[in-house]
């Protein structure tokens, strides 16, 4: 019990800040370093020690005390402390509401801060390249900035993204091209699968003739047939090169 204890209530005084650091922003890494004094570690511990601060003073206004020292004394004094503490756990007995009361409170504080902080940054574009704050608030997340169109110079708005991806094959090369419709990433973080609608495919050779009068490619639908399905799945690791076109709707009707 006294290992167990210990490690328990460490996992629930840290625990807040390893949430705000989960969702306060966007990441397309789900693999996490767990090694002790990691960059990523001592920012969470900070956020917990932040929102633990927060919670106790809040506590405090409200009439109650959080003895730091009796704290301590629960996590590196054994059986010998629970011997000093026999009033403080008697009243904790008949309050058992406040300890969940208190973590509650820490956990719920950090997730409302990271969802009110990740919806700020997305509403005003502050992680846009360019912004002031985006060396701050910008997210692990390439893929998304790049597909979204969020860093793209235009003064339109992005409404989509359409694809074109060369594969190789025996016979030889193929142009894929649709409407990017989603994408999936590894847990390393790298794109995985590129979900396309209205896909269509030709021969790489099967390019636009020249006309020399008009000075200008010809287009020819036929050189496409589209592919029958309502999702298209290609695998980013049998891509050669991937083209990106973004769309922007028109506002009038």
């Amino acid at each position: 019990m006294n290992v167990a204890f210990p490690a328990v209530f460490l996992f629930l005084v840290v625990l807040p800040g390893f949430l705000f650091r989960l969702f306060f922003q966007r990441n397309e890494v789900r693999t996490f370093d767990h090694t002790p004094f990691n960059a990523v570690v001592l920012k969470a511990l900070l956020c917990a020690a932040f929102f633990n601060l927060l919670v106790a003073i809040g506590a405090r206004l409200v009439g109650y005390e959080i003895e730091l020292g009796d704290v301590v004394r629960l996590l590196v004094g054994g059986a010998s402390a629970l011997s000093e503490l026999n009033d403080r756990l008697v009243w904790l007995n008949k309050h058992p509401e406040a300890a969940a009361g208190y973590f509650s409170l820490t956990n719920a504080a950090a997730l409302g801060a990271a969802l009110v902080w990740r919806a700020a940054v997305q509403g005003w574009e502050l992680d846009r390249q360019g912004s002031r704050l985006s060396r701050w608030v910008r997210g692990d997340a390439p893929w998304y900035y790049l597909f979204s169109g969020l860093d793209h110079p235009k003064e339109d708005s992005i409404d989509g993204a359409t694809v074109a991806a060369v594969v190789e094959f025996k016979e030889g090369s193929y142009l894929y091209t649709g409407l990017l419709d989603g994408y999936e990433v590894s847990a390393e973080g790298q794109l995985d699968r590129l979900l396309l609608v209205q896909a269509q495919r030709r021969k790489l050779d099967s390019d636009r003739q020249y006309d020399e009068g008009s000075g200008m490619y010809v287009g020819d639908s036929t050189r496409f047939y589209p592919i029958a399905g309502d999702v298209f799945v290609l695998r980013y690791d049998e891509v050669k090169t991937l083209n990106v076109t973004y769309l922007s709707l028109d506002a009038e009707p």
